[in-house]
């Protein structure tokens, strides 16, 4: 498989090569003429993409075209391994450059001998890549086979489409009538609620029917989330995306100074401790991700869980809008990548882990997989523990072959920097094996997993009113570490074994198994906790769970907000600017 890889990779670059050769021909060649450049026309379609981003903001109403290319050149710079920088709202002036090189060939042979340059070291890094990597061609690609399986279709993403398979035109009906329910209430000039006040769009005569087709079409075409017709139309105010590295497939979010401004005065509003401050700030800038999260987290304290839910998915949706659409493609493949290092990009994370939680809870599993499924791909250190979701999800689901396939991955081996609590996650797949009808690889996966973790077993037995049978009965973790994993594992997967099926199995095998008598000896089953669990624990904000974390993981640590809760330490962050330090 390598060494056709190796051939493949020397042949587009034998071809680029000749490509360079023609094109300094044609440059030799057009020497003596003087080079036409004609002036480029502008894009009339150019003014429509704008509107759709930024037609909407309150502070914009009165710009200009010239003012609208003025923020397109002034582009946030990130530095690439690859020399190039891509954003999400720097193409329309790459069309410009383009009609001027089509009118010299000098242009173009220069154009072309410092892409094909680049494409050139690119092939050659990944040729020496691919040889270390393969040097016998018989070595596996783990990271690879792991992307396979966390492949996503954005049609996924969204519950609507999942609610519509469940309950048909009911849904539609239903939705109509949500729709409908504040525009009655803003007609009527009643006193409105903290839901209604949020979702009204900021009052701008004569623009609003203007852009109100254009911004539905945004609505609708947004990669994670179907839009709401109730919610603003406004902009991201400076919220964009840049490609880090091609050869990693590494992309950031990226804060422009406009939204750098927004981030502070945030984080001034934060430390006044009065949510009404935030929910006027987010009335005026209603795609501010930070203040949409923190008063998300409002609404979910004052049990308005519906609230709560929607705030989330207007922080993805903006999110979405800046995302390129190169991201996009890799993320489909699961190969895309987002560094938790940067806290713009955590706030991508922390939101996707609040929206499985409640797709969760709404049943819608599918959906909620899906997510589980982006987020780990972008990082398989899985930085705010979405694993512990992802098993049971896939059995809610009936995605049990994925599962079975994704646990023969090399994600759970030790030695490998990914996620080391699989001795636990892999008891999952005795429901796995059980939902794809295979009872005897189902015994198989039980008894092994009595034999390696008994203790999980006999807290299990206990949790599901059974009485301990004597392979597992008095067996109680060893260390804090595995008390902590044990009653996690139990907390998210005791509904599905509490089907018949699942509880006759265990009883059944568990009463022929024999008992591990020397326990101490068996292997330690999982690493001291981590950080990335001690996140889940603390977000999910069960009190049971929480008293089983280390105190210097959660209650001890400095600083810990809502909008970015157990961040890494100060010097494991990559800061792109002094306001992202604040916090600290």
């Amino acid at each position: 498989m390598a060494s056709r890889q190796l051939r493949k990779l020397r042949k587009q670059q034998e071809l680029l090569n000749l490509q360079n050769e023609s094109a300094r021909e044609e440059e030799e060649e057009s020497e003596d003429e003087a080079p036409i450049v004609a002036k480029p026309r502008g894009n009339p379609f150019a003014g429509f993409a704008a509107l759709a981003d930024e037609g909407e903001d309150d502070d914009e109403g009165n710009k200009t075209d010239d003012d609208e290319e003025a923020e397109y050149k002034e582009q946030p710079s990130v530095e690439q391994l690859d020399g190039t920088v891509t954003t999400s709202q720097s193409k329309k002036p790459k069309k410009k450059n383009k009609k001027k090189k089509k009118k010299g060939k000098a242009p173009v042979a220069a154009d072309a001998d410092a892409d094909g340059d680049t494409i050139s070291d690119l092939l050659n890094s990944r040729v020496e890549q691919l040889k270390l990597e393969n040097p016998g061609d018989k070595v596996e690609y783990p990271a690879a086979k792991i992307a396979d399986l966390l492949r996503i279709n954005f049609q996924h993403l969204k519950a609507i489409n999942e609610m519509r398979r469940l309950f048909g035109k009911a849904m539609d009906v239903a939705d109509a009538d949500d729709h409908a329910q504040p525009r009655r209430m803003r007609n009527g000039h009643q006193e409105v609620d903290l839901e209604t006040y949020l979702s009204a769009p900021p009052e701008q005569p004569g623009r609003q029917n203007k852009l109100k087709g254009l911004f539905d079409t945004v609505l609708r075409t947004n990669p994670f989330i179907e839009g709401k017709k109730t919610w603003p139309r406004n902009s991201t105010h400076g919220l964009k995306m840049a490609r880090v590295s091609m050869l990693s497939g590494e992309y950031t979010f990226v804060h422009d100074k406009t939204y750098e401004s927004l981030e502070a005065t945030f984080f001034e509003m934060v430390q006044m401790h009065d949510p009404m401050q935030l929910v006027h700030f987010l009335r005026a800038y209603p795609y501010h991700v930070s203040t949409l999260i923190q008063v998300s987290k409002v609404a979910k304290q004052d049990q308005n869980a519906a609230l709560a839910a929607d705030l989330i998915e207007r922080a993805l949706f903006a999110f979405g809008r800046a995302s390129l659409s190169e991201f996009r493609k890799l993320l489909e493949q699961g190969r895309a990548c987002l560094s938790f290092k940067r806290p713009e990009n955590r706030q991508f994370f922390l939101a996707g882990w609040n929206l499985v939680k409640h797709l969760k809870a709404k049943g819608t599993f599918r959906t909620a997989l899906e997510w589980s499924k982006l987020l780990l791909s972008l990082d398989f250190v899985d930085p705010y523990g979405i694993i512990n979701w992802l098993h049971p999800l896939a059995i809610h689901a009936h995605e049990a072959q994925w599962f079975v396939d994704f646990c023969a991955t090399k994600i759970f081996e030790e030695g490998t920097p990914f996620i080391q609590t699989g001795a636990y996650i892999k008891q999952t797949l005795v429901l796995a094996h059980l939902q794809l009808k295979d009872t005897e690889a189902a015994r198989a996966a039980l008894l092994e997993g009595i034999h390696t973790v008994p203790w999980l077993y006999c807290s299990l037995f206990s949790a599901l009113n059974l009485d301990a049978p004597r392979c597992v009965w008095g067996v109680k973790p060893r260390d804090e570490n595995e008390d902590l994993y044990t009653e996690l594992y139990i907390h998210v997967t005791k509904d599905l074994w509490q089907a018949d099926a699942a509880t006759q199995l265990l009883v059944s095998t568990a009463a022929s198994a024999p008992r591990n008598e020397d326990i101490k000896s068996l292997p330690k089953s999982c690493p001291a906790v981590t950080l990335a669990d001690a996140r889940f624990v603390y977000l999910d904000d069960t009190p049971a769970l929480m008293a089983h974390v280390p105190r210097h993981l959660i209650h001890d640590r400095e600083p810990n907000f809502d909008f970015d809760p157990l961040p890494p330490a100060r010097e494991d962050n990559t800061f792109s600017s002094y306001v992202q330090e604040m916090p600290w």
